[in-house]
C-alpha cells in the first residue's frame, strides 16, 4: 500500500473509559451465556486480535468515504453499488482489559459504496500479531475503492505510523483467480478486491478475499503472497470472509449466496439449500472438506479450549438476526447468543470468553460496540 506518512495518524493520547454493563440480549437458555458490553462507540467494527499485552486490538471501517474519486481513471466497482468515494476514516483501536480504548492508528484509507444501496464501507478489515508486531488489513484502498495513490494491503503498524509489508491489490490485479478471470465478469467484481480475514497461524500469514474467493500466504518478513487455494474453484462461489485455525487445519466461513429479486431492495435472501452459508477445512495434507452446513451469512469463525467449533451468522440487511452458534458433536448447531445487530467478527479472548464485533456494518458512525460472551 501506497501511503504518505503525513495522512496516517499514530495516535498515543490518554485513554477513554468505556462502561461496561449487562445486557438484554436473547440467550438460548441451554447454553446458560452471559453477555456483556466490553466497548462502545466504535465505527463499523470489523476484525479482532488480541496483543501479546492481553489488549483487544479492533480494526474500524469507519464513519464514511469523504470526497476522493477515481471515476475515468480505472475500473470501477458497477452500479449499483460503485463507485464508491474515498476518504482517510478507517483506524485500528486497542480496548484494555478493563474497557479503557485507545486510538492507536488513525487516517486510514477508507471507502463508502453509493449511499442509496446502504453505502457499504471498506477500511481496516482485520487485524494480527505476530509477535509484538501488529498487522492491519486494509480494504478500503485501491483504484476501484476511489483511492489513486493508495492500494488495498497489508501494512504494519508501529510508534512512528505504518510500514506496507504486501499489496494486495497489485497482486490480485495480477491474479485475478478463476471467479476473476470470468468474461463477462459478476456484477459485484471487485477489481482491488474486499480483503476481509487476517490470520497469524501455523508460522504462516493468511488472508482471504470474498470476491474472488481467493485464499493467499503471505511471508511475514518478505511481504512476498502465495496463492494457497482458489476457494472459488474448489468448493464454488459461497463469498469466502472468515478465518480461523484448529490443531493445524485452516477453517473458512462463507457468505454465502443472496438471491436478488429485481427491482426490490433491500435483496430477500433465498433460503433454498444452494443458498446457505458454511464452513471448510483445508487440513494439513491438503483435504478440501465441508464441515459445517446449514448457517446464514457466516462473517467470523473461531474454537473453544475444548475444540468446540462456532460461526457468528450475520444475515444481510436484517437488524436482531445475528447469532453466535456451536456445532454439537452430532454436527447440528445450537444457538449460543441471538438478537445480534449486524456482527462482524468474534475472536476468543486470553480469558476463555468470546469478543463480537456488533454493529460492524449498516450503523451510524459510534454505533458500533464490543460484546463479551461467556459460555461454559
Amino acid at each position: 500500500m501506497n501511503q504518505s506518512p503525513s495522512t496516517v495518524v499514530v495516535i498515543l493520547a490518554a485513554a477513554v473509559a468505556v462502561c461496561a454493563g449487562p445486557l438484554h440480549v436473547r440467550l438460548e437458555a441451554q447454553t446458560a451465556a452471559t453477555v456483556t458490553e466490553f466497548a462502545t462507540g466504535l465505527n463499523d467494527p470489523r476484525g479482532l486480535a488480541f496483543g501479546p499485552d492481553k489488549h483487544l486490538y479492533v480494526a474500524e471501517a469507519g464513519s464514511g468515504g469523504g470526497t476522493l474519486s477515481t471515476v475515468g481513471q480505472c475500473d470501477q466497482v458497477a452500479p449499483p453499488v460503485g463507485p464508491f468515494v474515498a476518504g482517510y476514516a478507517a483506524r485500528v483501536v486497542r480496548i484494555s482489559p478493563s474497557g479503557e480504548r485507545t486510538i492507536v492508528v488513525a487516517g486510514l484509507p477508507s471507502a463508502e459504496a453509493t449511499p442509496a444501496i446502504g453505502g457499504d464501507k471498506q477500511g481496516a478489515s482485520d487485524v494480527a500479531f505476530i509477535g509484538t508486531r501488529l498487522l492491519t488489513l486494509i480494504a478500503g484502498a485501491g483504484c476501484s475503492h476511489g483511492h489513486a495513490d493508495n492500494d488495498n494491503g497489508i501494512v504494519e503498524v508501529g510508534d512512528d505510523g505504518i510500514v506496507p509489508l504486501a499489496n494486495l491489490s497489485a497482486w490480485l490485479l495480477a491474479n485475478p483467480g478463476a471467479k476473476g478471470a470470468q468474461e463477462p465478469r459478476d456484477p459485484d467484481y471487485e477489481p482491488d478486491g474486499v480483503w476481509y480475514s487476517l490470520l497469524f497461524a501455523l508460522g504462516r500469514l493468511y488472508a482471504v478475499e470474498p470476491n474472488h474467493g481467493l485464499l493467499v500466504s503471505v511471508h511475514p518478513r518478505s511481504g512476498a503472497i502465495t496463492l494457497v487455494n482458489d476457494l472459488f474453484t474448489t468448493f464454488g462461489d459461497h463469498t469466502y470472509t472468515a478465518l480461523a485455525a484448529d490443531r493445524g487445519d485452516l477453517y473458512i466461513g462463507t457468505l454465502g449466496r443472496i438471491a436478488w429479486t429485481p427491482g426490490v431492495f433491500p435483496p430477500v435472501p433465498d433460503f433454498d439449500e444452494s443458498f446457505r452459508a458454511g464452513i471448510y477445512r483445508l487440513s494439513r495434507d491438503g483435504e478440501a472438506t465441508q464441515v459445517g452446513t446449514g448457517l446464514h451469512a457466516v462473517l467470523g469463525v473461531a474454537f473453544d479450549t475444548q475444540h468446540r467449533l462456532y460461526a457468528l451468522q450475520s444475515p444481510i440487511f436484517a437488524p436482531g438476526s445475528g447469532s453466535l452458534v456451536r456445532q454439537n458433536a452430532a454436527g447440528a448447531w445450537e444457538t449460543v447468543v441471538s438478537g445480534l445487530d449486524f456482527p462482524s467478527a468474534v475472536t476468543r479472548g486470553p480469558d476463555g470468553a468470546f469478543y463480537i464485533s456488533e454493529c460492524g456494518y449498516h450503523c451510524a458512525p459510534g454505533e458500533g460496540r464490543i460484546l463479551r460472551v461467556t459460555v461454559p
